[in-house]
């Protein structure tokens, strides 16, 4: 059976698992259809019902959380496709599908903090009314690319995965 959020009991279990509390999920569910419908045209039923098909994430909420669990999970697609009833290469195309819905329902809400300045002073002119500003500097492991350009744009100096 796959992993749900009607499985979720209590606010500190959406926390835990998603990083928001069932309120605040609701809200941005709400957002994300929205943000859904408008390039689409149609609703996600919709779109099932004329593909004739059968959604493994059939609902606004389903998909939230699925990219919602992902992003505050980081699992690899092959570990993050069973946990939602799918194959690791559907896993990946989904979270990248619902990973765009989700940034446009942030931008249509002003939730998303701006993400590229053309200058130094402009970056200092944005942040000037900020007390602390936090950041996540974070180090993720990521594939060995196969093309030698990418490998080199990748290498960080390490030779070794261990502290």
């Amino acid at each position: 059976m796959p992993y749900s959020y009607k499985d979720l009991k209590n606010d500190s279990q959406w926390k835990a698992t998603i990083g928001l509390a069932e309120k605040d999920f609701a809200v941005l569910s709400a957002a994300f259809g929205r943000a859904y419908e408008m390039p689409h045209g149609v609703t996600i039923e919709q779109a099932a019902a004329n593909l004739k098909q059968e959604f493994v994430l059939p609902t606004y909420g389903d998909c939230l959380f699925f990219v919602l669990f992902q992003l505050k999970n980081g699992l690899t697609q092959n570990c993050l496709g069973p946990l939602f009833g799918m194959d690791g290469a559907s896993a990946w195309r989904n979270f990248h599908k619902c990973s765009f819905v989700l940034e446009a329902a942030l931008q249509q809400q002003h939730a998303l903090p701006k993400r590229r300045f053309q200058s130094v002073e402009e970056f200092k002119a944005y942040l000037r009314g900020e007390k602390e500003v936090t950041l996540d500097v974070s180090e993720y492991a990521i594939e060995r690319p196969k093309q030698k350009d990418w490998q080199r744009e990748n290498y960080s100096g390490k030779k070794k995965t261990h502290p």
